[in-house]
């Protein structure tokens, strides 16, 4: 049975995608005018289309779980409520609870205002596109593609040379792509770090439209850390680092970057502390998602060929909830969240693909172990290169928190995206440092 998919659908979806790709070449051939990246916006756009209709085909079908059942079901259910009564637009403007709750469909879910957030984002979408799967889908995932350019723009100003590995790291990595093109929370996060990326770049960096900058940093950070507050506090540290970094590397007065260099390292070190003091609350906010699979696993939320089952589970050893442990257990939570499901682990083909994106992975990073000066690039440049240690430093502790977090291969490959392409940055610039006998990060001239 097609689970939310209608035959509207299908009729509505390919004038939706030829009016979005009609207003993507009048961006393209407005605003960019470097032929590497018109190529790039070009081939990546159109990846990112097929990727979207193949995310609402397979989410509406087989992959059924909580985009459905939650999140466009939801929606679905509080746009009716609207449409019935515009006094219920009330409905938009309140965080999630038990009031809320009551009213929908699915108990349980809805007393989180990280669920009801997206729920929010799925009503909007709902009452735009008379509630329809694949169209909200088409536009959330275009988004989710703009956001990702922003991020590769970003990289492309600093290291033009590495434009391809660059390219594939921020556009292309097929499960970062797949899960970010729909209704879902990986969507809006992976938005949310595109937009605070390019918000904090032109604003610290290029001093540009300082209000539309401000607006959607702002616009991000409430987005990102509503939904999943650990990824902005380990993703806003070693971003705010790198930037300010930088910025002193572009500043010319002597005493302005005196104030910096002794400034930023001590913000940092502020910070660090605050999340190791709250991380008691970062590892209740874990359980509470725990909480949250469990219950939609007895609800059968989350059936079908993503086999969420016990097929597909694992476990790291017990954690404790303490640094200690955290310590003890972060090689392999972090191997386990860029390099796993091994082969011989995958119960299904949706696995195998994750696996193989997996030993590419690792391929790449031994490929740079066993070059000539390889891992003395490698530590030199995560020690003196800013925008190798915000790449690695986010992807590493990120995975950390993931690994150790997540007890199920489904949930793993979705749940990791935001970190996989710093984890490909991160190694493509070291790559480019191997290839060029330095460790330093470039200048904008």
């Amino acid at each position: 049975s097609m689970l939310g998919l209608t035959i509207w659908d299908f009729i509505l979806a390919p004038f939706l995608i030829a009016l979005v790709a009609y207003f993507s070449k009048a961006i393209r051939i407005k605003k960019i005018t470097d032929p590497t990246l018109n190529f790039y916006y070009l081939w990546g756009f159109r990846y990112r289309m097929l990727i979207i209709v193949a995310y609402s085909i397979l989410s509406g079908t087989i992959l059924a779980g909580d985009q459905i059942v939650l999140y466009f079901g939801e929606g679905e259910h509080f746009a009716s409520l609207i449409k019935e009564n515009f006094d219920n637009i009330y409905l938009l403007f309140t965080k999630g609870g038990r009031a809320i709750d009551e009213i929908a469909n699915e108990k349980g879910y809805l007393a989180l205002e990280s669920n009801y957030l997206v729920v929010k984002v799925s009503i909007i979408l709902c009452l735009l596109t008379g509630s329809k799967f694949f169209l909200i889908n088409i536009i959330l995932g275009y988004l989710s593609f703009l956001a990702s350019w922003q991020l590769f723009k970003v990289f492309y100003t600093l290291y033009p040379q590495i434009h391809k590995l660059l390219a594939i790291a921020c556009l292309a990595i097929p499960s970062v792509t797949f899960w970010s093109s729909g209704i879902n929370k990986d969507t809006i996060c992976m938005i949310g770090i595109g937009i605070i990326t390019k918000g904090f770049f032109d604003l610290i960096i290029n001093n540009r439209q300082v209000l539309l900058n401000s607006f959607l940093a702002l616009l991000g950070i409430y987005l990102v850390y509503t939904i999943k507050s650990y990824i902005i506090l380990s993703y806003l540290p070693f971003l705010l680092y790198f930037i300010v970094r930088y910025k002193v590397t572009l500043t010319s007065n002597d005493f302005l970057r005196f104030i910096l260099r002794v400034t930023v390292p001590a913000i940092f070190i502020i910070t660090s502390v605050y999340i190791f003091i709250n991380s008691e609350d970062l590892f209740k906010e874990f359980s509470s998602e725990k909480i949250l699979e469990s219950v939609s696993r007895t609800q059968g939320a989350f059936t079908g060929a993503w086999n969420e089952s016990a097929g597909s589970n694992f476990t790291l050893g017990e954690f404790d909830g303490s640094i200690g442990g955290l310590v003890k257990l972060a090689p392999i939570a972090i191997v386990t969240t860029f390099y796993r499901p091994f082969i011989w682990e995958c119960k299904s083909i949706i696995m195998v693909l994750t696996s193989f994106e997996g030993m590419a992975m690792l391929f790449f990073l031994l490929k740079i172990f066993f070059t000539k000066k390889g891992i003395k690039t490698f530590f030199l440049s995560l020690i003196s290169n800013s925008a190798v240690l915000y790449c690695l430093g986010f992807a590493l502790l990120f995975g950390l928190f993931v690994g150790i977090s997540t007890f199920n291969f489904g949930s793993l490959a979705r749940y990791k995206i935001p970190c996989i392409p710093f984890y490909a940055i991160g190694l493509s610039i070291i790559y480019y440092n191997i290839k060029n006998n330095t460790i330093s990060t470039p200048k904008i001239t």
